[in-house]
C-alpha cells in the first residue's frame, strides 16, 4: 500500500500516543505519530520527523491499522554523518576502527573487530548482525561454542541487514542489502542474534529463525539455569511475536521471570537515535529503567544489541540468551 493510502487510513483517534515513547515524554503532539502523520498529511516541516525512534508500537496500539512504518521512512532522509554511519554499519570489520572520539563517548561498549569463523560444508550461517558482532562478541563466542557442541557446522556472517538503512529512510540502499542477503543466504539455515534484525529480515521474505525461535522448533537441548531475571521485549521483534520464544528458552532453562511494567516500552537507544537526540533519549530510558526496577531485579534479558547498549547505559546488566549457555 502507498504512503497516501496509509495517511487516509488515520483517523486522528489518539490510541496510538501512550504507545509512543517520545510522546510519553514530552507530552507534545509534534512528537507523536500523530502529529507526524498531520505534519505529512499538510508537507509542513516538522522536528517530529526525526525524533521518531521507530520502534512501531503504535502500529500495534492502532485500531485502523495504520502502517506507520510507511509512512515515516518515506518523509525522513539520513544527514551526511548518518549516512556515513549507515555505509560503515554495512562493513562491521572496519567499524570499530571509526568510533572514535565524541560518539564513542556515548557508547558504554568499546567496539572490537567481529570475530570470523567458517566450517568447510557448513550447515548453518549465524548473523551476529552489524552491531552485535562488535559490540558484543562474547556472546557471539558462546553461540557459536553452543552449536558447534551439538556438532553443527556453522560459518559467521558479518554484515548489515538494512534495517538502520529503513529507519534513515534509505528505503533503495535497504532494499539492495536484503536482496544481497536473499542470494548468501539461498538454501541455508540462517541463526541471527540480534532480534529486531531477524524480524526486519523476515518481514522482507528471508527465511531467517532468530536465535531463541531456532533452540525451540529444533528443540536443542538447554541447561538449567537458576537465576531470577527479567525480560525486555525488543521492540520489531515484538511485531512479529518473536518474544515469545525467549520466554520459552527461558522456562525451559528454569529461569524464574520476573515480570518488569510493559516490557515491550522501547529502551531508548533506537538503533543509532540516542547518538543524534541525546535528550529524548535519556528521558525515554529513564521511563525505561523505572519500568524495568519493578521487576525487583536489575539483569535484564536482551536479544537486541542497541537495547542492551541502552541498559548499560541506565545502569542496568543486559543478558542474552546465548550468554546463559
Amino acid at each position: 500500500m502507498g504512503l497516501e493510502e496509509e495517511l487516509k487510513k488515520c483517523v486522528h483517534c489518539g490510541f496510538c500516543l501512550e504507545a509512543c515513547p517520545t510522546y510519553v515524554v514530552t507530552r507534545s503532539e509534534v512528537h507523536s505519530p500523530r502529529g507526524r502523520i498531520t505534519a505529512v498529511k499538510l508537507n509542513i516541516l516538522s522536528e517530529g520527523i526525526n525524533t521518531c525512534m521507530y520502534c512501531r508500537r503504535c502500529e500495534l496500539a492502532c485500531p485502523s491499522g495504520v502502517i506507520y512504518s510507511e509512512i515515516i521512512t518515506r518523509v525522513r532522509k539520513p544527514n551526511t554523518i548518518q549516512k556515513v554511519m549507515l555505509r560503515l554499519l554495512e562493513r562491521p570489520h572496519i567499524l570499530p576502527y571509526f568510533i572514535r572520539g565524541e560518539y564513542a563517548k556515548k557508547i558504554p561498549v568499546k567496539a572490537e573487530k567481529p570475530i570470523e569463523y567458517r566450517d568447510n560444508n557448513e550447515e548453518i550461517i549465524l548473523f551476529p548482525g552489524c552491531i552485535t558482532s562488535i559490540f558484543f562478541k562474547e556472546t557471539v563466542q558462546k553461540t557459536l561454542n553452543y552449536l558447534k557442541s551439538l556438532g553443527y557446522r556453522v560459518k559467521i556472517y558479518n554484515g548489515c541487514c538494512g534495517l538502520a538503512h529503513k529507519n534513515a529512510g534509505e528505503l533503495n540502499r535497504s532494499k539492495e542489502l536484503i536482496e544481497k542477503l536473499r542470494k548468501e543466504f539461498h538454501g541455508r539455515t540462517i541463526v541471527s542474534l540480534s532480534s529486531n534484525c531477524s524480524a526486519h529480515m523476515k518481514e522482507n521474505g528471508l527465511e531467517v529463525y532468530d536465535f531463541p525461535e531456532f533452540i525451540i522448533k529444533f528443540n536443542l537441548p538447554l541447561p538449567k539455569v537458576e537465576r531470577r531475571l527479567t525480560i525486555h521485549e525488543p521492540c520489531h521483534a515484538n511485531i512479529l511475536g518473536l518474544n515469545k520464544y525467549t520466554r520459552e528458552v527461558l522456562s525451559k532453562m528454569g529461569v524464574e521471570i520476573s515480570e518488569s511494567e510493559e516490557p515491550s516500552f522501547e529502551c531508548g537507544a533506537g538503533g543509532d537515535y540516542f547518538l543524534f537526540h541525546e535528550e529524548i533519549s535519556e528521558k525515554v530510558m529513564q521511563v525505561k529503567k523505572e519500568k524495568t526496577l519493578k521487576s525487583g531485579v536489575n539483569t535484564v534479558v536482551s536479544t537486541n544489541p542497541s537495547c542492551s547498549l541502552a541498559f548499560i547505559k541506565m545502569g542496568l546488566k543486559p543478558i542474552h540468551i546465548a550468554d546463559l549457555l
